[in-house]
């Protein structure tokens, strides 16, 4: 049972089974690009999204979460060898160096079943977090650097006026 922030409180691995950090999601907004080695749209806006995460390290954390990660094996949920390989080689060939997670068994269900809302039907597909860990945008499809630049300053707009009612409400 969650009682805090849902994705700080995740026991993640990143796309070199090394433990994440989850605790970067507690009290500060983040994106999360859900994102496959075979989708081109998804592969195209990688290095914007890097320089992004250095221009914007201060206001929001970038994550990009494999979504062939991990996969199913005799019911058990286990990293996909193969694809993280491959996600491995292509952050190396990019550069890459803002976090690429696997999902675990919690982002598993939410990105895998509609009865959360969340279920991912389009790569790549973004969540948009709020401090407090909840999703409050899903965007779909892929951005240019310039397109990302207007998502992130719109939704931290919209985080910075919500602050704002709540102080004066």
């Amino acid at each position: 049972m969650f009682r805090g922030n849902f994705f700080a409180e995740l026991a993640l691995a990143d796309i070199y089974d090394a433990p994440f950090d989850a605790s970067v999601f507690e009290g500060k907004p983040a994106l999360i690009n859900i994102w496959a080695t075979w989708c081109s749209p998804c592969v195209g806006e990688m290095p914007h999204l890097e320089e992004l995460s250095r221009e914007y390290a201060d206001k929001i954390t970038i994550i990009g979460l494999h979504a062939e990660g991990m996969t199913v094996k005799d019911d058990e949920l286990v990293p996909w060898e193969e694809q993280n390989e491959a996600a491995r080689a292509l952050a190396e060939r990019l550069g890459l160096t803002f976090p690429l997670i696997n999902p675990d068994i919690n982002l598993f269900v939410l990105m895998n079943f509609p009865d959360y809302g969340l279920q991912v039907t389009a790569f790549p597909t973004t969540w948009l977090l709020d401090e407090n860990g909840i999703v409050s945008n899903v965007i779909l499809g892929a951005r240019d650097k310039e397109g990302w630049q207007q998502e992130i300053d719109s939704f931290l707009e919209h985080l910075e006026e919500r602050e704002l009612e709540k102080n004066e409400g």
